[in-house]
């Protein structure tokens, strides 16, 4: 819960003071961020589908293990899928906002680039994270279509 309470800009505040400028804080950050709402969200959709199939293997003799990655986490694939891609999408995203606090990456190329009035390399930085979310979303729908 702590992980998902602190929001990502707090955290790469705290990594630039740690680690200094550059694209580790910014990972840091993010990571931390986004592995707290994938836990939870991972932990949501697990728990919300249906156990007939994982409880009629566990019934049967099969281990914990053996029904999670059987029975409970094929039933569930797609959805997890989807949502990890998507919240991969987001991280990009936020990786643009963490560049302009120190934190490295295209934000603070975008940055810099701003502020020396670079029109065209802010243009084509804008056009590289378009291409980045646009491969993101193929991604996730060819993951769900080789899942279903």
């Amino acid at each position: 819960m702590i992980l998902r309470s602190v929001p990502e800009l707090v955290w790469a505040l705290v990594f630039v003071r740690v680690v200094g400028l550059g694209p580790t804080a910014g990972v840091l950050a993010i990571a931390l961020t986004y592995s707290g709402m994938l836990g939870k969200v991972y932990g949501d959709i697990l728990d919300s589908g249906e156990a007939h199939a994982t409880t009629s293997l566990m019934r049967n003799g099969c281990g914990r293990g053996q029904a999670f990655f059987f029975a409970l986490l094929p039933q569930n694939a797609q959805e997890l899928t989807s949502y990890t891609v998507y919240r991969w999408e987001c991280a990009l995203r936020s990786s643009a906002v963490l560049g302009f606090v120190g934190a490295g990456g295209l934000g603070q190329l975008m940055d810099s680039s701003m502020k020396m009035f670079n029109g065209s390399e802010v243009a084509t930085i804008l056009l590289v994270f378009v291409a980045l979310v646009w491969l993101a979303d193929r991604l996730s729908a060819g993951l769900r279509k080789a899942l279903s």
